[in-house]
């Protein structure tokens, strides 16, 4: 019996991430969601990541590379200022993402899981004074079984498309060691990623759960 993991432990928004990017690894994509709040934390935009969608909701990306979860969701919002909303990600943002954030006058930026790839993409705010006035507040990562789920879920999705072997895989196997090979594993069985991808996400938690963290949940 597969055992059932209650996402209601979480706030809404990383919830809602966590949701949005297991919607994209079943749909083939890269497994990221994104949500955006406003200033009393009511959600106001979703997003995931696209790119090998024919297709998507009116105003979002789809059938490209830059079809991210975090622009999706900041391609939602009106020009303007933006800085009393908070953008939430399954995955540290990318420069791309980033710049985006910075362009719509988001506010705030939180993140679950550390991008390794993307080490150094922190100093991009000193740049110059423009660009450090308009950047977001970022928090993250955020320790915890959610961050190590985002790596499986990242290594899997490598690893089933032919990069199991590739610099982002191995640098997340450095973080993360014992998330990334069992991302690997499911990414190199069909049969396992084709049962994993079929159930609910609460259910396709705990079926994992006990493989990366007993040590965490029991006695």
């Amino acid at each position: 019996m597969v055992a059932r993991v209650e996402l209601t432990v979480l706030e809404l928004p990383w919830r809602l991430t966590l949701e949005q990017g297991w919607e994209a690894f079943r749909a083939g994509n890269s497994p990221v969601g994104a949500v955006i709040t406003d200033a009393e934390g009511a959600v106001v935009a979703l997003g995931r990541s696209r790119f090998r969608d024919a297709d998507g909701p009116s105003g979002q990306l789809a059938g490209t590379a830059l079809a991210h979860a975090e622009v999706n969701a900041l391609a939602q919002l009106a020009p303007g200022d933006n800085t009393a909303l908070a953008l939430w990600s399954s995955l540290e943002p990318c420069p791309l993402c980033a710049a985006a954030a910075m362009i719509s006058r988001c506010g705030r930026v939180r993140f679950l899981a550390a991008d390794p790839m993307w080490a150094g993409a922190e100093q991009l705010p000193t740049l110059n004074e423009a660009v450090a006035q308009r950047w977001p507040d970022y928090e993250g990562p955020h320790p915890g079984w959610p961050a190590d789920w985002q790596t499986v879920l990242s290594v899997a999705f490598q690893t089933a498309t032919g990069r199991g072997t590739s610099e982002a895989v191995m640098a997340r196997a450095r973080i993360a060691p014992r998330a990334a090979a069992l991302g690997r594993s499911i990414g190199q069985d069909p049969a396992r990623r084709a049962e994993f991808s079929a159930l609910p996400l609460s259910d396709a938690i705990g079926l994992i759960f006990d493989e990366l963290w007993p040590l965490r949940f029991r006695g």
